[in-house]
C-alpha cells in the first residue's frame, strides 16, 4: 500500500484487498485511524491494542456474542434497531447467553484445560508429535501444516473429546473447509464449517449423555452435568459450546508452528540461538511465534448498552470489532513489531482474548506450540521450506498457510 492509496483508504475485512494481506491495512488503522467506523456494518473497528483490551475489559455485558463473534457479510449489512434479542441456551428459564451463565458455561468444562490437566495430556502430545514425524521425516517433504502439526493437534481435540484417533484427519478437513476466501459471502462458513463439525461429533456427545457423563470425559461431561437454576443443558446446546474448542484447536496451532518454524528458518543465526538450549529458549520463541504468526484476524461483539471505548460512544446495536492481528503488531506496544525476534520479552498478549472471553485453550495451545516446536528441532537438524508451492489463502478470518512444504535435509 502505498502514501497516495492511504489518501483514499477504506477498510472492509471482506473486501479482496483486504483479504490477500490484512497487514499494511492496520498499519493505516493505527497509525491514522485507530477507531475506524463503518457505516457499511454500522460497525466500529479497534485497531489498537490497549482500546482493545479497555473492550475487552467490560464485564458487564454490555458486549455480547448475540450476532456471532465470526458473521459473515450478510449477517451485519442491516442496522439494528437497537440491541438485538441475545441468543438462548435450551434453559426452560431462556436464560440469555452472557454473564453470569457464560463464565458459569466455561468453568463447566474447562478441567482438562487447565494447567495441571495440560501438564498431564504433554506427554501425551509428545508422543503424537513423535509418532508424526517418525512417518514423514523418511519422505524428505511434508506439508507441515497439515501433516505434522494439523494431525497433533486434532488428535489431542479428539482425546479430549472421547473421540477415535481416527477421525482425526477427517475433523481436520471440515474444520478447514469453513474459512471462506469469497468476498461476497466471507468470514467463516457455518454451514460448512461448524454445523458439519458438529454433525461429526454429535454422535459421541449423545454417547456422553447415555453412559451417564460420569465424568471420565471432563470436557463433555462437564457440560452435561451443569445445571442452571435446575435446568440441564441439551444434546444440541452442549454441541454448540463445544464448537469453539473443537475448531479453535484443531485449526491455530499448526498454522502458528508451521509458520514459525519457517520464520526461525529464514533466520539462520536465530535459529541457532534457540538450539543451543531447546528446554530454555523453546518456551521463549514459542511466544513470539504466537505473537507473530496467530492466523485469526478479528472477533466481533454488538453492543447491548450504551459503552465508550477508545473514546468513542457505541450505541445498543451497533457492533465493535476487534482486530486482535493488528494488536498483536502494535508499535506501543512492542518494539519494533513487524519483526521477528525469538527472545523478545513479551509482557501482555491479545493472541488468546482478554476477560471473560479469554481463551480457554490458552494453556493447551502453548504447550502443543512448545511441544511440536521441541520435537520438530531436536530431530531435523536441517530443513527449508519450498515457497514456490507454498499456500496461503485470501481470507478475512483465518489468514494463515494452510500449505508449508518442508524438505528436510
Amino acid at each position: 500500500m502505498t502514501a497516495t492509496e492511504t489518501l483514499d483508504f477504506a477498510y472492509d475485512p471482506f473486501s479482496p484487498a483486504v483479504m490477500e494481506n490484512p497487514l499494511p491495512y492496520y498499519e493505516v488503522l493505527r497509525r491514522e485511524k485507530p477507531v475506524f467506523y463503518s457505516p457499511k456494518y454500522d460497525a466500529f473497528f479497534f485497531s489498537r491494542f490497549d482500546d482493545m483490551v479497555e473492550m475487552l475489559s467490560h464485564v458487564d455485558n454490555s458486549f455480547l456474542q448475540s450476532e456471532g463473534s465470526l458473521p459473515q457479510p450478510g449477517d451485519i449489512l442491516h442496522r439494528n434497531d437497537g440491541a438485538p434479542t441475545p441468543r438462548q441456551m435450551g434453559f426452560k428459564s431462556g436464560k440469555r447467553v452472557g454473564m453470569p451463565v457464560h463464565g458459569e458455561v466455561r468453568r463447566a468444562h474447562v478441567k482438562p484445560m487447565m494447567p495441571r490437566g495440560v501438564e498431564g495430556l504433554t506427554e501425551f502430545a509428545r508422543d503424537l508429535a513423535n509418532a508424526r514425524l517418525d512417518e514423514l521425516l523418511p519422505q524428505g517433504r511434508f506439508n507441515l501444516t497439515a501433516e505434522y502439526g494439523g494431525i497433533v493437534s486434532s488428535s489431542v481435540i479428539m482425546h479430549l473429546m472421547g473421540m477415535p484417533a481416527e477421525l482425526a484427519r477427517t475433523s481436520l478437513d471440515l474444520v478447514n473447509s469453513g474459512t471462506r476466501t469469497d468476498p461476497e459471502d466471507g468470514g467463516f462458513d457455518a454451514n460448512a464449517g461448524a454445523f458439519k463439525c458438529m454433525e461429526l461429533y454429535m454422535p459421541y456427545v449423545e454417547a456422553r449423555f447415555a453412559a451417564g457423563a460420569d465424568g471420565s470425559v471432563p470436557m463433555v461431561d462437564g457440560l452435561i452435568n451443569y445445571r442452571h437454576e435446575g435446568d440441564a443443558m441439551t444434546p444440541m446446546d452442549v454441541a454448540q459450546v463445544l464448537a469453539c474448542a473443537f475448531i479453535g484447536g484443531i485449526e491455530t496451532v499448526p498454522k502458528i508452528v508451521a509458520h514459525g518454524l519457517m520464520e526461525l528458518a529464514a533466520r539462520p543465526d536465530q535459529l541457532a540461538a534457540v538450539r543451543a538450549d531447546l528446554d530454555a529458549n523453546v518456551p521463549k520463541v514459542a511466544e513470539e511465534m504466537i505473537r507473530y504468526c496467530a492466523p485469526a484476524q478479528w472477533f466481533m461483539r454488538t453492543a447491548h448498552a450504551p459503552v465508550t471505548v477508545g473514546g468513542q460512544k457505541i450505541e445498543p446495536g451497533q457492533r465493535a470489532f476487534f482486530l486482535v492481528a493488528s494488536a498483536n503488531r502494535d508499535e506501543a506496544e512492542y518494539d519494533h513489531p513487524n519483526e521477528f525476534r525469538w527472545d523478545r520479552e513479551i509482557k501482555r498478549t491479545l493472541a488468546f482474548g482478554h476477560g471473560v472471553h479469554f481463551c480457554i485453550g490458552v494453556h493447551l495451545a502453548r504447550m502443543e506450540v512448545k511441544v511440536m516446536v521441541d520435537a520438530f528441532l531436536r530431530r531435523v537438524p536441517k530443513f527449508s521450506f519450498d515457497m514456490e508451492a507454498a499456500v496461503r489463502p485470501s481470507s478475512s478470518f483465518q489468514w494463515g498457510w494452510n500449505t508449508l512444504p518442508v524438505v528436510i535435509g
